[in-house]
């Protein structure tokens, strides 16, 4: 299981000789498992732990809040990625302004050198680092050269000639390009979080959903109906469903909600999910959210959507 530290202090108890990459990490697309491909080979060949030093919360957040990037993972969601692409051990620091303050240099030595052993660090060409952003990868090759500290910039991975980069899987997730979001992740992007009491409108149409609370910031695709996967805490796979993202308007509108209706026989309606933490897996746009003119017409609506989700599944293009 992979161990994540909180501080410098923690991690510098637990780690004696490490290889490390820094990053946000956030969506753990292809680009982010090279580096941690990478990474752990290098720790087996060094003898040493692979590490992932990551921020919280986001830099942009902490110095432009209105700024912030939508969120394609949670952070408990981002480790358990981590490790499963070979990290060890995650070094998850809160960014705050002693940490923004640090110098270039001293980050190297007090951090990276003296409290997380590193031996090697993994980073893109463009990282940057310590108060102002000051340090760059050429600084950390010429400082590091002074502790044994070797730097080594991976290359970046592409799809259809474009790198692959967490703003690229941001803005296809918003347009609700899954389909390409899903290539760029190399798995369907996932929402996180807790199943909540809603109004029941599903139930009383014979659709029970269970409605997920969406951590605040998270990227959401557009408004409409989608072919999903609803999974007990952050399994993989899980059951066919059909999820609906939106206002309701057919109802007069109200607060965006995330409601999805498990379609594997018996399992929708005897379902009790109220308190659990789930993933959904977001697989097909279907359609654009409507407005009916009454509840019947959303019903047999419903019913094609529903048709037409299982005849996806049953094709098995969600493979």
């Amino acid at each position: 299981m992979t161990r994540v530290y909180t501080t410098i202090e923690e991690a510098g108890a637990g780690l004696k000789r490490s290889v490390v990459t820094i990053g946000n990490f956030d969506g753990m697309h292809l680009g982010h498992q090279a580096i941690f491909a990478q990474v752990k080979a290098q720790a087996a060949v060094q003898g040493a732990t692979s590490v992932a030093m990551t921020f919280d919360p986001h830099p942009v957040a902490f110095f432009r809040p209105e700024a912030a990037p939508a969120k394609l993972s949670v952070s408990p969601q981002r480790y358990a990625l981590m490790g499963s692409y070979g990290v060890e051990a995650v070094v998850a620091l809160r960014f705050d302004q002693a940490l923004a303050s640090m110098r270039p240099q001293a980050f190297i030595e007090e951090v990276l050198v003296e409290g997380l052993g590193a031996v090697e660090v993994v980073v893109g060409e463009d990282f940057r680092f310590g108060h102002r952003r000051e340090g760059t990868t050429a600084l950390l090759r010429e400082q590091g050269e002074r502790f044994g500290l070797k730097v080594v910039v991976p290359t970046l991975v592409k799809v259809d000639g474009e790198v692959v980069s967490s703003t690229r899987v941001r803005a296809c997730v918003v347009a609700g390009e899954l389909g390409m979001a899903r290539r760029l992740l190399g798995r369907p992007h996932r929402l996180m979080g807790e199943v909540v009491h809603g109004e029941a409108r599903g139930r009383a149409l014979g659709f029970p959903t269970a409605n997920l609370a969406v951590a605040e910031g998270m990227a959401l695709p557009p408004d409409g109906v989608y072919a999903t996967r609803l999974a007990v805490g952050d399994a993989h796979g899980g059951w066919q469903a059909i999820t609906n993202i939106g206002t309701r308007p057919t109802f007069g509108g109200g607060a965006r909600t995330v409601e999805t209706f498990v379609l594997e026989e018996g399992v929708g309606e005897e379902l009790d999910l109220y308190g659990e933490d789930v993933s959904l897996s977001l697989y097909r746009h279907v359609r654009p959210e409507m407005r009916f003119e009454s509840p019947a017409a959303l019903v047999a609506q419903i019913q094609e959507d529903v048709a037409q989700v299982r005849a996806y599944f049953e094709e098995g293009r969600d493979a």
